[in-house]
């Protein structure tokens, strides 16, 4: 068989080289056994990703690795049988030796490489700005955006119009599995025709608001919303059905029961007052009292009236500054999504707001950082310098 090269231990064999085999574009990638089981029980696909300004990355089905190449001082010899149509040459070359190989009983070993490298591989996290890029270049802002055409890109790479996920799996360096969960938890993008998009926050709220008079009208409770009665109660206030279904999977999640929705009010109360946060933005003493108001405002402009609203829900969204000589708060608009996903740069953010943080502060703006060999807390020792206290307090290291 072909590539088939089996010796017993202590096994001699001749060793020869091929034509050209110093020429052979071969790479060696070492993975261990985690990595061979990941391969094994995804699709046995093992893909390198990256442009031509990008440094490559290894995908398997459901994760992202680093590719480090490894040098060595040791020569290393990619080596194996005769392939078809060598056998008669190795004959030949046996007769003129006078069959002293034969006679030795040796086999003959073909050398088809030569490498003084490997590649490594090591998991990291998956690159997803690029996807969030594209999908805020095509982002959804409603029906009569798409029969006008509006939006649509004429560079032939989908643009406004959006992208299939073919496109994004061949340009992001992430795998399929990250892509998507990144699309549907995340971005919550909407799929129109086959095409990815996103969808414009403004649009999206107004969805959210007609999702919620369509359930007060109608009587439908908000902890059991009928999938099938509030598509085609959305579709006829104009909405095509993608959007419907995108608006309730975005701020609902599934009852036990299969067919009934529950909407989650931290979801759709953050949307709100984000909503708030970004149109005070700038405003430097800007009175808790104050945001709350207006908070409760816009949940009443959305049909969401009822729905309690919390301080906790700030969380990751501003800053909620005290002062020990008054009662009164103030707010800083911070919004974590705003941030970069890169650690380090990250702090450098978080430091350029304000120097000093408590613990409690600083975790809203690190859920969900957490990266393959570096969780929370190794961040926090890696990027931070800690003053014992009660708090203690967390500074740039």
């Amino acid at each position: 068989m072909d590539g088939e090269f089996i010796t017993a231990d202590g096994e001699a064999f001749e060793l020869v080289a091929a034509d050209g085999y110093e020429r052979a574009g071969l790479e060696l990638l070492e993975v261990d056994d985690a990595i061979v089981d990941e391969i094994v029980s995804g699709d046995g696909v093992v893909r390198f990703k990256g442009g031509p300004d990008d440094v490559a990355v290894v995908c398997t089905k459901s994760k992202t690795y680093q590719v480090k190449r490894v040098e060595t001082s040791n020569q290393l010899l990619i080596v194996g049988p005769p392939l078809r149509g060598e056998e008669e040459e190795e004959g030949e070359d046996a007769e003129e030796d006078g069959g002293e190989t034969e006679a030795a009983g040796k086999k003959r070993a073909t050398v088809r490489a030569e490498m003084n490298s490997h590649l490594d591989l090591t998991e990291i996290a998956p690159k997803l700005d690029r996807l969030r890029e594209m999908m805020a270049s095509a982002a959804y802002g409603g029906e009569d955006e798409m029969e006008t055409g509006e939006g649509d890109d004429d560079d032939g790479g989908g643009g406004g119009g959006g992208f299939d996920f073919e496109e994004l799996d061949e340009r992001v360096q992430a795998s399929e599995t990250q892509i998507m969960a990144c699309l549907n938890d995340e971005l919550a993008a909407i799929e129109i025709g086959g095409k990815w998009r996103g969808v414009k926050p403004e649009y999206r709220l107004h969805a959210l608001s007609m999702l919620a008079v369509s359930a007060s009208g109608n009587g439908w409770p908000r902890n059991a919303l009928p999938e099938t009665d509030v598509v085609d109660a959305m579709v006829g206030d104009g909405f095509i059905p993608e959007m419907a279904r995108n608006t309730l999977h975005a701020f609902a999640s599934p009852n036990e029961d299969g067919v009934t929705w529950a909407m989650d009010e931290e979801k759709v109360s953050r949307a709100l007052v984000e909503r708030v946060l970004r149109d005070g933005t700038g405003l430097k003493q800007w009175r808790l009292t104050d945001v709350m108001d207006k908070w409760r405002a816009k949940m009443s402009e959305n049909g969401l009236g009822d729905v309690e609203i919390k301080e906790e829900y700030l969380a990751g969204m501003a800053l909620i500054e005290r002062s020990d000589r008054s009662d009164e708060a103030f707010v800083r608009t911070l919004v974590a999504t705003d941030l970069s996903r890169e650690p380090e740069l990250r702090f450098k953010s978080l430091w350029e707001v304000k120097p000093r943080w408590t613990l409690a502060e600083l975790e809203p703006y690190l859920k969900g950082q957490e990266r393959p060999g570096e969780n929370i807390e190794k961040q926090l020792l890696k990027y931070c310098r800690v003053t014992q206290g009660t708090p203690r307090v967390y500074s740039k290291r």
